[in-house]
């Protein structure tokens, strides 16, 4: 996944945006079905809620007009709820899906 210090790394190398284009080009939406944003959430230490633990680890916090915490949320808060995406969500859909079981050509 090209965040913290994989996209550094990437970065140094000048190979971020070419991982990131191979990652769209790898775009394979029957995936899209089975991503854990659709029914997984990630909390923080300190409450704050995440679409996905990639999205905690660079700090999109799921809010409406104000961050939410597992305090103050409610199930009828997450009907319909937009997704918090970037071009690093990419990385769960390329291939076979799922940066942890993905698989590039």
């Amino acid at each position: 996944m090209p965040i913290t210090r994989y996209a550094k790394y990437l970065k140094a190398f000048n190979q971020y945006e070419a991982y990131v284009e191979l990652l769209i080009n790898s775009f394979n939406p029957s995936t899209v079905e089975g991503l854990m944003c659709f029914n997984t959430l990630s909390v923080g230490w300190d409450g704050k809620i995440y679409d996905c633990d990639f999205n905690q680890m660079l700090g999109m916090q799921m809010r409406n007009g104000r961050p939410f915490t597992i305090a103050d949320i409610s199930l009828k808060d997450l009907e319909n709820w937009e997704i918090m995406t970037g071009k690093h969500c990419f990385g769960c859909t390329a291939g076979a899906g799922s940066s942890c079981q993905g698989a590039l050509k």
